[in-house]
């Protein structure tokens, strides 16, 4: 990459990261894109992760910052200030960035001026298997409605940002969970952003996550994060959402797992606008097979089967024309 290239900032923060550590890094590290500046905040961590990568802090793109264990929201907003870059995306600290991931990002940015936030598609990591891609194109407008909705574009962690014109916005500290919830609702509220259509990020899901440990201690947060947005908004939380914050009932393993069969049911969809047919059964299979008895499991199932026109009448989202359109489920942040 010629040295004219934008320098990008990666924020990565830690906090008990383990054996994903040193991957995750690594996956920056290796980017096609080469002028970056790698900002790492190990918030307190105390099972030895920070020691994993002990050869990769001697790049001299990387900056390692300690503080004593103060919540990710704080170590965001400490990373941010210490920004050195144009633009800045986030890197959980177990999740890992496809190569070409910043590559693509700054080259969308670099497009469209206007644009404050761009995000990309992604994949899930369970039980170290690779499943369910998400890789639908996402307009201004698209992304806009989105966020009228109260619904993050896509995936928080695949983000990234303008600092011009999102440098003086800091993430909430009280908001110990939805805390990129509520950020990229501020930003979509005053700024256009889009998603780019690849798979770009695969987000590692851990069993042992303490959001899904404690459901309702999560919850918590994001009525907090929504009731905020009516605010800003002029509207009443309790009339926008009258059963919470999905507006709908759901099963006892889907308040577990933060719905992610919802996002499994969108890799369908993704998958069978470009005919995959064969990969959108394969993901709605193994959505089945996380809760054999729990019908709502089935739903990414019986969306690889359907139909086209069929899938155009159980789902709203699907073109007229039979293509589909995908749209990411939010999975908060662990």
């Amino acid at each position: 990459m010629p040295s004219t290239d934008p320098l990008v900032s990666i924020i990565i923060c830690v906090y008990n990261a383990g054996p994903y550590l040193r991957p995750a890094v690594k996956s920056v590290l290796d980017q096609t894109y080469r002028n970056l500046d790698v900002i790492i905040v190990d918030d307190g961590s105390t099972d030895g992760c920070v020691g994993t990568i002990s050869d990769l802090l001697l790049d001299g793109r990387v900056r390692l910052f300690s503080q004593a264990n103060a919540t990710k929201p704080v170590a965001l907003n400490r990373a941010i200030e210490r920004v050195r870059g144009e633009y800045y995306a986030i890197q959980d600290a177990d999740d890992v960035s496809q190569p070409t991931r910043i590559e693509k990002q700054v080259e969308a940015m670099e497009g469209n001026r206007q644009l404050a936030a761009v995000f990309c598609g992604n994949e899930l990591i369970i039980d170290r298997r690779h499943l369910a891609p998400t890789f639908a194109t996402k307009s201004q407008d698209e992304c806009r409605r989105d966020i009228e909705a109260f619904r993050m574009p896509a995936h928080d962690p695949t983000g990234m940002f303008r600092m011009s014109a999102v440098g003086q916005l800091r993430f909430k500290p009280e908001l110990k969970v939805a805390e990129t919830f509520d950020y990229i609702l501020r930003i979509g509220e005053r700024h256009p952003m889009i998603v780019v259509g690849e798979s770009l990020y695969s987000y590692r899901i851990l069993r042992s996550s303490l959001t899904r440990r404690d459901p309702s201690w999560r919850q918590a947060f994001v009525v907090d994060a929504l009731s905020q947005a009516c605010a800003r908004r002029g509207l009443d939380y309790a009339k926008v959402f009258p059963l919470g914050p999905d507006n709908r009932r759901r099963s006892r393993n889907s308040v577990l797992d933060n719905n992610i069969a919802s996002y499994f049911i969108n890799s369908v969809l993704d998958q069978r606008s470009i005919g995959a047919r064969s990969g959108a059964l394969l993901t709605g299979l193994d959505c089945a097979r996380m809760h054999p008895l729990d019908l709502h499991y089935y739903k990414a199932l019986v969306y690889a089967l359907a139909p086209a026109a069929l899938l155009a009448r159980l789902r709203p989202d699907v073109r007229r024309d039979g293509q589909f359109v995908g749209t990411n489920a939010r999975l908060e942040s662990s």
